[in-house]
């Protein structure tokens, strides 16, 4: 299933690399993180929004300085 998430905290296109590549690690695929504007979307095999939103919000407290909203 496709996501889009709004995040809060990037700067630079380091930022979105390295948001990226945690997201890769988790497992999501074909991510693409826009540090212009701020979005980031990516699809998933986990099976439902509930547990995609727990992968999120372990990937967002480990990277602080980071947020999300609108999944």
């Amino acid at each position: 299933m496709k996501y889009q998430i709004q995040i809060a905290g990037m700067h630079c296109t380091g930022c979105s690399s390295l948001i990226k590549m945690t997201l890769d690690d988790e497992g999501m695929t074909n991510v693409n993180v826009d540090a212009e504007t701020g979005l980031a979307s990516f699809e998933s095999s986990l099976g439902d929004e509930v547990r995609v939103k727990a992968v999120l919000d372990k990937v967002f407290t480990d990277l602080q300085g980071y947020s999300y909203t609108n999944i």
